[in-house]
């Protein structure tokens, strides 16, 4: 439970350092990536501090080139 207050507490921090300044600049693409990569981090992360095992992006590879390599 600590972990995930720690991980939301991070992101917070994150968000209150670089959106205004994302704001001031009217860089709006750039402010929705940073949205969406700091939104799926804090997720992924949140998800591994409550200890569900993540698969490896790697594992996803494997099944695409698998046939194409043997």
């Amino acid at each position: 439970m600590w972990s995930v207050l720690l991980i939301l507490a991070v992101g917070m921090a994150i968000i209150m350092i670089d959106v205004p300044t994302l704001r001031r600049n009217k860089s709006r693409k750039e402010l929705w990536a940073f949205s969406v990569l700091l939104i799926g981090g804090v997720a992924l992360n949140i998800v591994v501090g409550l200890g569900v095992e993540v698969p490896s992006p790697l594992e996803l590879i494997k099944i695409i080139y698998g046939p194409i390599v043997r």
